[in-house]
């Protein structure tokens, strides 16, 4: 079972204050803020992982990583630097760290337990056409497609995140653009 997420009432001083506010005040010793980014984030850093990863075991322990190493590292942050792409970069790196411990162990992303037990609802081939699709993609093509189109960052952010140009990353999503394309088209 994935982690439980508080939904923010919206009231008070937290709401009104961006991500890079809340997190200096959580920097001084402020638990609020960290309550606050953590209902404006929870969902969204967990769903990123899924998307990345689909094993919700593998996502729930990495996902209290995440909020562990923001934790740990809050004195690290740099209000300079968007909140947004730093937690993602955090979530990030650490799938990064999960799939090259897969590969070295040889574990595949998707065991025949997990596989033979999904069921696939009538009229959702559209879906399974697009999660194929999303499959054959380059890992960096998979990651900037999911950052930016499923998770709503901005190119700059993702080349942030992905330690890469601006430019670079417009072009990786480019390319998954028209690979997906393809897919779709011959499906």
């Amino acid at each position: 079972m994935g982690p439980q997420f508080r939904i923010s009432n919206g009231e008070g001083l937290a709401s009104s204050l961006s991500d890079e506010e809340l997190m200096k005040r959580y920097q001084s010793g402020d638990e609020a803020a960290f309550e606050e980014i953590y209902s404006r984030y929870g969902k969204k850093i967990y769903g990123f992982l899924m998307r990345r990863l689909g094993q919700p075991d593998d996502c729930a322990e990495l996902f209290q990583e995440t909020f562990l190493r923001l934790h740990k590292g809050r004195s690290l942050y740099r209000p300079e630097m968007p909140f947004k792409a730093w937690v993602y970069t955090i979530a990030n790196n650490l799938i990064r760290d999960r799939l090259r411990t897969r590969t070295r162990l040889g574990v595949s992303q998707v065991s025949e337990k997990d596989e033979n037990s999904i069921e696939i609802p009538n009229g959702f081939h559209q879906m399974l056409s697009f999660k194929e699709a999303l499959a054959k993609l380059t890992d960096d093509q998979r990651e900037a497609i999911i950052l930016s189109r499923l998770q709503g960052l901005r190119y700059e952010e993702i080349a942030r995140v992905m330690g890469r140009s601006t430019e670079a990353v417009n072009q990786l999503i480019q390319r998954a653009m028209h690979h997906l394309r393809e897919c779709l088209d011959e499906s």
